[in-house]
């Protein structure tokens, strides 16, 4: 955790969220969207720091006074994080009625009380109406930021209700910037960069070594699977459709894999991040036309989002799987 001025990649939510000190206009409520590895938490926590810093600097936290060192160490009594319970897929109405009643009250150190409620789409019908009743009346030293992938799945009254900013994939630069400042060589760094796919998220998973062993079996299975056996397409939805966190997982594999096809279809193999599969890719990419490509990856991102929302992740599985093989060639 730092200050605003070391977030990467993210200067037009970092200058929105500067201008909105400097101006004292801070909203109440926010919407922090985008994938995971953008930057939204980092830089959420870094705007509290800012509002609760109490040396402020050019809009921004000293990141040495009492108030900066007890946020970055965690333990700072005006700052709250909301998640689901463990073992729990919601955020439940309990959660935001115990929300309601800490906001309720008056700071105890800094001069607002800050939640971050992560991921916001976890909340149920119940407990995002909860949340609404605050948001309709926010007591005025609170400030609540919502931290989403799909802020489209949360409810439109929430959403009106909320300043919302959008966060940006990261560029190869900031990601290799970010890597060298953890502590990564320089070598490192500028091999991992292009597989980040624009997510920090995704390039320590790289580094994990976890997933180049999945992508090749992944594409040798969508590449085999047959569109004249249905039973095919059933068995290999019931193969990767273990549980739903399993399944966004998978689907953030295939969409990487589905990008790297469009490239190769239309702009030739410079810019793909799975370069240790070139070959594989190349004989795949040729089943397709290029718009055929586009629509196999709108497909696939548009399943994961219904995943994520509440659909079931072996019938959307399929779904996808019978939508790949109706438009690939020859299958």
């Amino acid at each position: 955790m730092g200050r605003l001025a070391d977030i990467k990649g993210q200067n037009r939510v970092i200058d929105t969220l500067k201008r909105s000190i400097k101006a004292n206009r801070v909203a109440h409520a926010y919407i922090f969207e985008g994938q995971n590895g953008y930057g939204r938490r980092t830089t959420a926590i870094a705007f509290i720091q800012t509002l609760f810093c109490m040396e402020q600097l050019r809009y921004d936290a000293c990141g040495i006074c009492k108030s900066c060192r007890k946020i970055v160490s965690g333990n700072h009594p005006d700052l709250h994080f909301l998640s689901p319970l463990q073992d729990k897929r919601d955020i439940s109405i309990d959660q935001i009625r115990e929300l309601q009643q800490i906001l309720s009250l008056r700071p105890f150190e800094a001069e607002r009380k800050a939640c971050i409620i992560e991921p916001a789409e976890r909340m149920n019908e119940k407990s995002a109406n909860a949340l609404l009743k605050t948001l309709e009346e926010p007591p005025g030293h609170a400030i609540i930021i919502l931290l989403t992938s799909h802020a489209d799945i949360l409810l439109s009254t929430i959403r009106s209700r909320c300043q919302h900013l959008r966060f940006s994939p990261l560029d190869k630069n900031s990601v290799k910037e970010l890597l060298i400042k953890q502590g990564m060589t320089d070598e490192e760094a500028l091999r991992l960069a292009p597989l980040a796919e624009g997510s920090m998220e995704q390039v320590i998973k790289q580094d994990a070594g976890l997933d180049d062993k999945k992508r090749l079996e992944l594409l040798a299975i969508l590449s085999k699977t047959s569109s004249k056996r249905i039973s095919s397409i059933f068995d290999t939805a019931e193969a990767f459709a273990v549980n739903r966190d399993d399944t966004i997982r998978l689907f953030d594999l295939i969409t990487s894999i589905l990008r790297d096809l469009v490239i190769i279809s239309t702009s030739g193999q410079a810019e793909i991040s799975n370069r240790f599969m070139l070959d594989m890719l190349s004989e795949e990419a040729a089943r397709f036309t290029p718009s055929d490509l586009i629509e196999a990856l709108e497909i696939a991102i548009e399943t994961q989002k219904a995943i994520k929302g509440n659909a079931n992740p072996k019938l959307a599985m399929e779904h996808f799987l019978i939508g790949y093989y109706r438009l690939r060639k020859g299958v």
